[in-house]
């Protein structure tokens, strides 16, 4: 018997349950796949075993009308099963997943733009389900929009009680067993990714971590991986707010030499909606102008680097880790509040994209990077400050290296936001073509804003504090923004 419902939204899941043998040996075979259509366009999705002989096809569609769908494999009923669903308009909030846009920036699939203001939640989806009520109230409350999160998460990472916590199911002997999944611990994972759906949340989830040692017994075997992208993929292709990360290198080191380009072609194959992915590391672990990577996804902290590799790779830059704001034994997990912040901005004003980590501790030794559950640090707020201040801009910023010596995003002619970072400025010239401009001093740490009493324009001066972590905002007054040319400016000591 096969059960799905006839009509799903746009961008929403179809999916199609088919009832088959209890056998084990589904999970690395399921022996079932559907082509959905739509006039011309064609889609492949393969089937996946949920466990207690249920087999299951996902499907995102991404066109209103009529779809049709054709099951095949060797678990299909004999002679295949065809079908039809009708795909409704996209709700309010749904804006489809998330791809590229103008080669170095992000936008949804009906054309809003997206900025990632990231934040990492390694495990918080493996803690109990009080822990995990609170992460998503947080979230709400914050001004995250993706969150990372390691589909492998290291076992002492689990919250008290918490027994599935891994995707593969546990041998008698207490080990994981890299030939066998475990539906439970992907329907919990599923509904994490659902809940941060609902909240306007990305969800970018690490297939490999650092070490794929599990539990430190076990490594799987080149076989055993693909299988695992397969199964992960094809349960996961059809929410809209995935992201793929193929592995978390580290520090660019592995246990071994790994065809990555295979894994990636894996994972295309499964993929029909072609989610984004990359693959994490240092700016050295990996080859980041490879075709198959959407966009760069990097562990460095000088993100002021984000400007040299949106030029030389042409993708969009995501310092995923450029540390955490806490208090530990490593330099990168302890900053303080003011360089979390500095980071943030820094990246942004340099066309690259980093997010926030936090390793705070809590009396109960958790804490948000790992765990989730309330942030603790001073960063947040003012990270919140920063993203209303884009969300005010005229859509699509832009930075270029050619026509400022500080960090700016810009809309040409038409409006700047240029920030100072560590740099104690006392005064900045500009030279505008045409226009009449008007001018904030912005306190990023305070989060205040001065508007000047005054409007500017061809050559001026605007007078500054010389305090830390300053910025400036300059915008036209009147029409015809976008034709107008800036002058290169100078700082003024």
């Amino acid at each position: 018997m096969i059960q799905y419902k006839k009509e799903v939204e746009r961008f929403g899941i179809f999916e199609l349950q088919l009832k088959g043998r209890e056998d084990d040996g589904l999970f690395a075979d399921s022996g079932l796949w559907a082509e959905f259509s739509k006039e011309d366009r064609h889609f492949v999705a393969e089937g996946f075993y949920d466990g207690e002989g249920r087999l299951l096809i996902r499907f995102m569609p991404d066109e209103e009308g009529e779809w049709s769908f054709r099951i095949e494999g060797a678990s299909a009923p004999a002679g295949g099963y065809a079908g039809q669903f009708h795909c409704l308009p996209a709700g309010a909030d749904n804006h489809g997943p998330v791809s590229v846009s103008n080669a170095t920036l992000f936008a949804y699939a009906d054309g809003k733009p997206y900025t990632p203001f990231g934040t990492l939640l390694e495990a918080w989806h493996v803690q109990d389900e009080s822990s995990r009520d609170r992460t998503i109230r947080t979230l709400i409350a914050s001004p995250f929009n993706k969150a990372r999160m390691s589909v492998v998460p290291q076992a002492g990472h689990a919250g008290n009680g918490e027994t599935v916590i891994s995707p593969f199911a546990i041998r008698q002997d207490g080990q994981p067993d890299g030939d066998c999944f475990e539906p439970a611990y992907f329907a919990k994972l599923e509904a994490c990714v659902e809940s941060l759906s609902r909240i306007g949340v990305e969800a970018e989830l690490i297939l490999f971590p650092a070490s794929m040692d599990l539990e430190g017994s076990i490594r799987l075997t080149p076989e055993q991986e693909e299988r695992y992208i397969r199964y992960a993929v094809s349960r996961l292709a059809a929410y809209r707010n995935v992201w793929w990360t193929m592995a978390d290198l580290g520090d660019g080191t592995r246990r071994r030499e790994v065809d990555w380009r295979a894994y990636f072609q894996t994972l295309r194959e499964c993929d029909y909606g072609h989610h984004l992915c990359s693959i994490h590391g240092t700016p050295s672990a990996f080859d980041w102008g490879v075709p198959w990577l959407t966009h760069v996804s990097l562990r460095q902290e000088d993100v002021m680097l984000a400007s040299d590799f949106t030029l030389q790779y042409e993708k969009p830059i995501v310092i995923d880790d450029c540390g955490r704001e806490g208090i530990g034994a490593e330099p990168r997990e302890a900053l303080t509040s003011e360089d979390m912040v500095y980071r943030i901005w820094e990246g942004l004003s340099r066309g690259g994209f980093a997010a926030h980590g936090e390793s705070l501790r809590r009396p109960d030794g958790t804490s948000w990077s790992v765990h989730g559950g309330e942030l603790l640090g001073e960063s947040v707020e003012r990270i919140a400050f920063l993203r209303g201040l884009l969300e005010d801009a005229p859509g699509y910023l832009t930075y270029s290296r050619q026509r400022h010596d500080a960090s700016t995003l810009e809309k040409r002619g038409e409006y700047y936001l240029q920030y100072f970072g560590p740099h104690r400025f006392s005064s900045r010239d500009f030279g505008m073509q045409t226009g009449e401009f008007a001018v904030d001093i912005i306190d990023t740490w305070n989060m205040t804003i001065e508007r000047l009493d005054q409007t500017y324009q061809q050559r001026f001066q605007i007078k500054l504090p010389g305090e830390l972590y300053y910025a400036l905002r300059l915008r036209k007054i009147g029409e015809g923004a976008e034709q107008d040319e800036p002058e290169k400016e100078q700082a003024s000591a």
